[in-house]
Order: structure tokens, then sequence, then C-alpha cells
């Protein structure tokens, strides 16, 4: 593989309407952001108010009012029902608003785009383009013409796969700048929850992480997805051979144990993925929770996805001997 080849991947990548999509993810998560800090931040003022009318007894002459013959006695049972009712509520409105604010620095507004690219929409589109890009040259009938120019077929897979990783981390650069632009121009001014941001420091740490988490998961979903586009020698067995490996990365996340130590659960924990996230992990599980330490957990997934890639990947070279 050499930089030319990589760039002239590149350019056919770069031309295709498909690829579109992967910007797209920019508007969406946009659009996420406002969405979050807007139901958030009014949640969070809405718990507090309740809270703030139980404590001075407000809500309780209320209950009286309404309830002139229940008496004192079932205000009183029924204002304690709902104080613990709306602490609880609150508490849920303040750890979703903290994630929701995350977004309102620079470094949380990459780890915000991140958790996109890296979770089931991002890896949709990069199962389409890895088909459209290796599995077109089948249809097309032009493998034959690239195996005669340079017959090592691995050599192809790690320019697609690498032009593909490119145009993917040049789409989460434009979401990150995107969801930082209306953090620092809307978000701030009209959503306050500045009392959720993280310190500066742990702010980077985590956005850091982040972003590095997308860049390695799509990186090796690209080639995995572009190697099994090879494999199947066409557009539409590319993406159903893709499709299901991306669908049984996914289960498994009822078992908390056994979800720690899956490849999916390992991504949901890389990617810190929540229970109820806007969006983009509704069909992922969420981190696992485990208290065994993360690359513990990831060594096997790691030897796993080595040799599974490998073994992909001289099939299709022994598949493609003959073309």
């Amino acid at each position: 593989m050499t930089t030319w080849h990589v760039r002239a991947e590149w350019r056919k990548i770069a031309l295709r309407p498909l690829t579109l999509l992967l910007f797209t993810l920019t508007v969406g998560c946009v659009t996420t952001t406002f969405y979050a800090q807007d139901f958030w931040s009014d949640t969070v003022n809405a718990a507090q108010n309740g809270l703030r009318n139980i404590e001075n007894g407000k809500s309780y002459r209320s209950c009286l009012e309404l309830n002139p013959k229940l008496g004192p006695e079932y205000c009183t049972r029924t204002g304690e029902s709902e104080r613990q009712a709306t602490e609880a509520w609150l508490a849920d409105s303040r750890e979703n608003a903290a994630e929701a604010a995350r977004a309102q620095t620079v470094p949380g507004a990459l780890g915000w785009a991140a958790q996109a690219f890296a979770s089931f929409p991002g890896l949709v589109v990069l199962v389409l383009l890895a088909a459209q890009s290796m599995g077109g040259e089948y249809d097309n009938r032009t493998a034959a013409n690239l195996l005669l120019a340079d017959p090592r077929l691995r050599a192809h897979l790690w320019a697609k796969a690498t032009a593909l990783w490119l145009t993917t981390a040049a789409a989460l650069c434009c979401a990150g700048a995107a969801v930082a632009a209306f953090a620092l121009v809307k978000g701030r001014a009209e959503y306050p929850l500045h009392a959720f941001h993280l310190p500066p420091g742990e702010d980077l740490a985590r956005g850091l992480r982040l972003w590095g988490g997308a860049l390695a998961v799509t990186a090796v979903w690209s080639l995995i997805a572009v190697a099994l586009t090879s494999l199947a020698r066409g557009q539409a067995g590319g993406i159903a051979r893709s499709g299901a490996l991306l669908v049984l990365l996914m289960l498994g996340s009822g078992t908390t144990s056994l979800w720690a130590w899956l490849p999916g659960g390992i991504v949901a924990d890389v990617m810190a993925f929540r229970p109820g996230d806007v969006l983009w992990n509704v069909w992922w599980g969420p981190e696992s929770g485990s208290a065994v330490p993360l690359p513990l957990r990831a060594l096997p997934t790691v030897l796993a996805t080595g040799l599974g890639i490998w073994w992909i990947m001289r099939a299709a070279e022994r598949g493609n001997e003959v073309t």
C-alpha cells in the first residue's frame, strides 16, 4: 500500500454521494445537542422548583385546600411520598443534565460527536460505504483490472479501508467543530448548565478518550467491512455480512457480567455509552460497570479481532486468486 494508492481510493470515496451521509451526522450531532440541553435544563429547573415548593410548604397548603375533608395527616403522608419522588426525579435529571452539559465545552463537543460516529448510525454508514467502495469493484467488474495492476489484494483492502477511515475522521472533526460552535454561540447562553461542567483537566481527558476511542473503533470497523465485502465479492453480500456482524456485536447487553467481556461491551465502556443517551446508542448496550480493569477485559477482544481480520483477509485473497 502506498500513499498514492490511498489518495486514489480517497478520491473515489470522497466523490460518492453516499459519503454525504457521514457529514449529515454533523446535523444529527448538533440537533441532539440542542434537544438534550434544552430538555434537561428545563427538567432540572422543574424538579428544583417542585422540591422548593415541598420544602416551603406550598404543596402542603395546596393539598389542604384541595382535600379539606382528608385532613392534615393525609397531606403529610402525600407530601412525604411526593418529596421522595421529586428527589429521585431531581437526581436523575441532574445526572442527565451533566451528560448534556459536557457538549458545552470544546473537548466535550468532540466527545459528543465521537459517540455518534462509534455507535450504530456511524457504523451503519461505514458498512454502506465499504460495500459501495469494494463491492462496487466486483459489481462493475473492475476488480480484475485492480488485481491485474497489483495482484496483492491485501494492499487494495488496506488502501480502501484507510481512505474510508480518513474520510470518517474528517467528518468526525467537522461534527465536533459544529457541536462546539453551537455550544459556544447558543448553548451556554440559553441553557445554563455550567454547574454540571467537568473541571477543565478532567473534561479534556474525557474528550480525548472518546475521540481516540471513536477513531480506533471506526478504523477497525472500516477494515472489517471492506474485507468482508471483498470476501462476499459484491455490495449486497458485503452489507449482509457486515450488518449481521454489527447486530451480533450489540447482543448480550442484558447480561451485565457477560457484556463486560464481549466486544460490544468493550466498545460501550470505551465510548462511555449510557442507557437513555439521545439517539446514538438506543440500540446499543450501556457501560458494563464492571470492576475488572478495561485493558484486561479488552485484551481478549483485541486478540480475537486481530485474528478475525487476518482470517478474513486470507480468505478474501484465496477467493480472489482467480477473477
